[in-house]
């Protein structure tokens, strides 16, 4: 699976450089001069900072289709002004070779009080189109655009699906080499949506560059040939389209202000985690539902690269698991190596794949997964209130603790609880697997 890039690499084919970009926002809290003195008096802040973009570095080649994914403030539409030049970062660079048309704004160029033929005129002059370009487009602009009958009347007058028809039909019948795309396609009706995509195609057919911003999913995972996922202002995954768009769906239950987000994304993007299904057909990460003992087995067969079993039993060891299902080899390959242990019922073996972990279990798979369980020691004192020292599991949990795996919970008290009964839910779930394969770069 494609990794988030780390440098860019600039080639003489590239068309998009953007080496370590930020931009930050400064948001005021108070309106007028009242309000100021108010805030001055309580003593609350009168202005606050957002990070946009905090480092961003990826390179577009010439002719590539590429779609900024993310949810709403992730960055996407920032990163196309900085891109068209509407916005200049605050640090690092953006580099563009050729000429660039962007349809970031529906009726973004154009002045209310003058009419479509006049601004078809302006706006293309913005863009670059000298006055004998345009003379030579004008007729075939406004065909396109389908407002004929309107082009001497003042563009205060139009309706938005009227501004975008004007607006796309110049930018696309300009001369340019990279093309970007904000979420206007969402204004048109369904037939110029599609003549839109249509003129798009002959775009790319003939070499030029697009980039594309939209919330409609389906529409860019057919369009663009790769997808960049932006979160928290940050890249956090960077590979085909069809693929990052899957990802992306995974997520919709994660905000970008989850206090685990960067952590779920990441079991996410690097394909460990099992995404699970709404009625919808949308998918979601289900951060607050417990883990299952076979979504485990996935995850910490996945996070060991997948390894294949060798003799893989025909038959299913378990009396409730087929060796038809989908998961089969994960669960076998735990239970092999001890991670899952299998529950006994009788004379049958069970694997019980929709039965639940609990934190202390979870302790346990973990230091068996790193090959350690055999050098532990019960620790002299606990580092938590509610787990005494001679706990069976204290020495996996305080292996976790002085490894900082564990996320344990503050009391108002000021007590600090392990919770070792407790079920693990998939949140924890992913903060604990983040960390356990961050751990040489941890030490």
């Amino acid at each position: 699976m494609p990794k988030t890039s780390k440098a860019p690499t600039v080639t003489p084919t590239t068309a998009i450089a953007v080496s370590d970009v930020r931009k930050t926002f400064h948001l005021r809290h108070t309106h007028s001069l009242k309000e100021t003195v108010v805030a001055l008096t309580r003593r609350k802040k009168l202005s606050s900072s957002f990070d946009a973009l905090r480092g961003v570095d990826f390179t577009i080649e010439q002719g590539e289709s590429v779609a900024l994914l993310g949810f709403n403030g992730s960055g996407k539409s920032t990163m196309l002004k900085m891109i068209s030049g509407v916005l200049r970062p605050d640090g690092g660079t953006v580099r563009t070779r050729g000429r660039i048309a962007g349809l970031i704004e529906v009726g973004a160029g154009f002045h209310p009080d003058l009419s479509g033929r006049e601004n078809v005129y302006l706006n293309a002059a913005i863009l670059g189109m000298t006055k004998e370009e345009t003379d030579a487009r004008f007729d075939e602009i406004v065909e396109f655009s389908e407002i004929k009958k309107f082009i001497d009347t003042e563009v205060k007058h139009y309706s938005s699906g009227m501004f975008l028809r004007l607006a796309f039909s110049v930018a696309i019948h300009t001369e340019v080499d990279i093309l970007l795309v904000d979420e206007i396609l969402s204004v048109g009706d369904e037939p110029f949506q599609r003549k839109c995509l249509a003129r798009i195609r002959e775009l790319q057919e003939q070499g030029t560059t697009l980039v594309v911003v939209s919330h409609d999913l389906d529409m860019v995972a057919d369009l663009c040939d790769r997808g960049i996922l932006l979160g928290n202002g940050e890249v956090l995954h960077d590979g085909p389209a069809k693929e990052t768009v899957e990802q992306l769906r995974s997520l919709y239950d994660v905000p970008n202000d989850h206090p685990f987000g960067h952590e779920m994304t990441w079991v996410t993007l690097n394909g460990i985690s099992m995404g699970r299904d709404n009625e919808d057909g949308t998918r979601r990460f289900a951060p607050k539902e417990p883990v299952t003992r076979e979504e485990l087995a996935v995850f910490l067969h996945r996070l060991s690269g997948s390894p294949e079993v060798a003799d893989l039993p025909k038959r299913s060891p378990f009396a409730d698991l087929s060796d038809e299902h989908a998961h089969y080899e994960a669960v076998v390959w735990t239970a092999g190596q001890g991670l899952v242990t299998s529950v006994e019922a009788g004379d049958e073996r069970r694997f019980d794949p929709e039965g639940s972990i609990s934190r202390a279990e979870l302790a346990v798979i973990l230091t068996r997964l790193a090959g350690v369980e055999d050098e532990l020691a019960a620790p002299e004192a606990s580092a938590f209130d509610d787990l005494p020292a001679d706990h069976p599991q204290a020495p996996h949990i305080a292996w976790m603790a002085d490894h900082d795996i564990t996320q344990g919970y503050e009391i108002p008290d000021g007590t600090y609880e392990f919770r070792p009964d407790e079920l693990v839910l998939r949140e924890q779930m992913a903060v604990f697997l983040y960390r356990y394969a961050h751990l040489d770069e941890a030490s």
